[in-house]
């Protein structure tokens, strides 16, 4: 019986080749996409889980959005320590921010030879409880509770040693030398943890103050986390600072899509890009089978008189059911082999699309995974024309009768309407992130991004002084470097300081301040616009921050946007009025009023910000902006290598583009976007795919019909127009159901931006024109060549 069904099959896939080979072509293209992306998606819900206990443990962070700003996943290790009292905490660790922080020497020597230390982190003993890490040499928990000890990552090993076996190996640096006390197998891929070495930190009990580490918490079994929450918050924080800030408790397997702070190890996921991923490998899928369907109910007829002979000869209709139901699963598995193999073709351009380094591995659960969906595939597409063939009458088929059902017509028609629907929202969702990438790329940042070479997280105090350091003078002596200027804070990151303001009326600001500290350059080495008054300058030396008994008093430069809060719509105003910090411990002379500065990610940027000169004792790290002739670029890097090499033992710093930093912000957005585009090119393909079969089918069921309007005297494009207007009008009733659902999906996606174009008509206009074109060229493209052929070729018979 199988036999006797593959045989008709493969009869059948020889007698309709264009249907079978569009069909092939349809579901291999649609399976491809959902592989690619099932892959993907597998990976990001895979961040993690391989932890010890990885549901019960969790990362604190600190809410400050009370103050207007966000949740930071820094905390002190050694008051989470006290949470150990708690029945509901089983332990805690943490990992110290040592680079950042420079609480642990990240410069070393080896041999006469610099290195510096890559994604360098303090960790304490128990890290093998809440990290898969293994082990290669030596032991990590003695590594991290004896002091100068260090653990490396197998590939830093060879890096800087050229082996792995080198326990008691010491690395030099300015303070003293380190010991390697155990090497580690290197992290895997997905895990939201970045670190590359170890060293030991000591956690003072008594500085609670030094917010410097990511801390973690495993939480005993049933235990409510964001009640918990609360209670630590309770604990930890008195008075007045438990209305403004607070803790949470992020759940470890949900940190790598959900947590966005500019202080993770890493780039994270996000749940948007793998829930549109999905999404759209989905509706291709879909369009696909209803490919599938269509055509196989369009082509009926051709297999009417197969089935009444059958029926006549007592075939059952479960038989006849069977016999297409087979022939649907075989199309769907030739399609997932054909799948598969462009899978393996696509997956390096894939990953580089995604930043990920993805591998199929078929022999397994997920191979397993995709010949159930090929199946489940085939099954559900070949349901109705099975069902519907297997209906027909023997009695009316064998007597001529071949006139198909309404319920198959309206099939189709709703089929090809919701393909149409699809492809049209698909263009207007891909041409809106575009645009608002667009946007974004294009949006005034108040500083000057081109001919800027930033070089970051150098020492506060070698840099940063009222008088030009050693290092400093050396840089501004490079050939090809214009200008140099200090800044306290990462522009393309996260404004480190912050302060509750009073304006110069009396009034105090509704939420914290942000602020940021700069040397006399501020604004020729940033290319501000200047408002009012005037920049930094040595001319004044009252600029620079000045310190009596805890008082400050400092030169400030304001945004626009600080002007306006302060009730001043006349910059000029505010000029040499102060604004002081509530408590009075801070005076800020305003020298002058700028444009506004966007500092931070694109989606939330701050812009009402003080510039104060000379106040950087509050970050042991700063940036040193250099304007610079980029003609120059690879010489003028060359020498910054140097100079920090030899002035002050910094090795591989991290020296980039301004321009580049920003372009990195907008990798996230670039990507959704560039999914979008291939998914939404692949959806318009599959709907042209079933167009052009049925198109094919109704331009020869319409033969007849179109050799004797040419005998009338119709024109070709008349008859071109008359076949082709039964799809446009679908086109038209496809465009009503996509506008409003793509306006409510994009408008919802555009509201994550605080800077955002607005929905645009001409796109709808455009994604309308271009499914309706594409439609019209499908269709005409045979129906053209049907109204070339000679009616007596047609009708010779009649």
């Amino acid at each position: 019986m199988i036999l006797s069904y593959l045989i008709t099959a493969l009869r059948a896939f020889k007698n309709q080749k264009q249907h079978f080979i569009l069909n092939v072509l349809g579901l291999s293209v649609g399976l491809a996409a959902a592989i690619l992306v099932a892959l993907f998606a597998k990976n990001e819900l895979s961040y993690d889980d391989q932890q010890p206990y990885a549901e019960r443990v969790y990362r604190v962070g600190q809410d400050y959005s009370k103050l207007g700003l966000s949740v930071v996943p820094i905390f002190n290790y050694a008051k989470a320590k006290e949470a150990d009292d708690f029945s509901q905490v089983e332990e805690v660790f943490a990992l110290t921010m040592v680079e950042l922080t420079r609480e642990a020497m990240v410069d070393v020597s080896y041999r006469n030879q610099g290195y510096k230390l890559n994604a360098l982190y303090g960790a304490t003993a128990n890290i093998e409880n809440f990290i898969a890490i293994e082990a290669i040499a030596g032991n990590l928990k003695t590594a991290m509770s004896t002091p100068d000890s260090l653990a490396l990552s197998e590939s830093e090993a060879l890096r800087i040693f050229g082996r792995t076996d080198v326990i008691g190996e010491t690395l030099k640096h300015e303070q003293g030398q380190y010991t390697v006390r155990a090497v580690f197998a290197d992290l895997a891929d997905n895990t939201h943890f970045a670190f590359k070495n170890l060293v030991y930190v000591r956690h003072d009990p008594n500085n609670l103050d030094r917010n410097s580490s990511y801390v973690y918490m495993r939480l005993a079994t049933n235990t409510d986390a964001d009640a918990f929450a609360k209670t630590l918050t309770e604990q930890f924080f008195k008075g007045t600072t438990l209305n403004q800030v607070s803790l949470e408790l992020h759940p470890l397997l949900d940190l790598h899509l959900t947590a966005k702070s500019p202080f993770e190890m890493k780039a994270g996921g996000a749940k948007q890009v793998v829930m549109i991923c999905v999404g759209l490998s989905i509706l291709l899928i879909l369009i696909a089978g209803f490919n599938f369907i269509n055509m196989t109910v369009a082509q009926s007829t051709k297999r009417a008189k197969e089935v009444g002979v059958r029926k006549a000869l007592g075939a059952s209709k479960g038989q006849l059911v069977t016999q297409f139901l087979s022939e649907s699963v075989l199309v769907s598995m030739l399609s997932m082999v054909i799948a598969c193999a462009l899978v393996e073709l696509f997956l390096p351009s894939f990953n580089q699309l995604v930043d990920r380094e993805l591998v199929v591995n078929y022999a397994s659960e997920f191979g397993i995974a995709i010949i159930v969906v090929a199946i489940a595939v085939g099954i559900l597409a070949g349901l109705y024309p099975a069902f519907f063939i297997s209906s027909f009458s023997a009695k009316r088929v064998l007597s001529g009768d071949l006139q198909r059902g309404n319920t198959a017509i309206l099939v189709r028609k709703s089929l090809l309407t919701l393909q149409a629907s699809l492809a049209v929202g698909l263009i207007i969702a891909s041409v809106t992130l575009f645009n608002q990438l667009s946007h974004l790329q294009n949006l005034p940042l108040g500083y000057k991004t081109e001919q800027r070479l930033v070089i970051s997280e150098l020492p506060t105090e070698l840099v940063f002084a009222k008088e030009p350091t050693a290092v400093i003078n050396q840089l501004k002596a490079i050939e090809g470097v214009e200008q140099v200027s200090v800044l306290d804070t990462q522009l393309t990151k996260s404004i480190q300081g912050s302060l509750m303001a009073v304006w110069p009326n009396g009034e105090s600001s509704e939420g914290v301040t942000p602020f940021i500290s700069s040397d006399f350059n501020l604004v020729e080495g940033l290319g501000l616009t200047v408002l009012a008054g005037r920049g930094f300058s040595r001319e004044f030396a009252s600029d620079w921050a000045v310190e009596v008994d805890g008082r400050y008093s400092v030169g400030a430069v304001i945004t626009e946007t600080i002007a306006k809060q302060a009730g001043f719509s006349d910059y000029n105003e505010i000029i040499g009025k102060t604004i002081t910090s509530q408590g009075g411990n801070w005076e800020m002379r305003v020298v002058g009023v700028v444009a506004d500065v966007k500092v931070g990610n694109v989606q939330d940027a701050n812009s009402n910000i003080i510039f104060l000169c000379g106040m950087s004792s509050f970050s042991p790290m700063a940036e040193v902006i250099m304007t610079i002739n980029q003609q120059n670029l690879p010489l003028i890097q060359q020498q910054v290598m140097s100079i920090l090499a030899q002035r002050a033992n910094i090795y591989e710093p991290k020296i980039n583009l301004l321009a580049d930093n920003y372009k990195t912000l907008l990798k996230g957005d670039e990507r959704i976007s560039n999914v979008v585009l291939i998914f939404t090119g692949l959806a318009v393909f599959l709907t042209c795919l079933g167009t052009f079969g049925l198109a094919s089918f109704a331009t020869v069921r319409r033969q007849k019909e179109v050799a004797v309007r040419k005998v009338l005297g119709a024109s070709r494009i008349s008859i071109v127009n008359i076949i082709a207007k039964e799809f446009l009008v679908l086109v038209a009733v496809s465009i009503a159901i996509a506008y409003p659902v793509t306006y409510l999906l994009v408008g919802d996606w555009l509201a994550n931006f605080n800077d955002r174009i607005e929905q645009a008509v001409w796109v709808y206009l455009v994604a309308a024109a271009a499914v309706a074109v594409i439609t019209w060229v499908t269709v005409a493209s045979l129906a053209f060549k049907a109204a070339s052929t000679r009616p007596s070729l047609i009708l010779r018979y009649e």
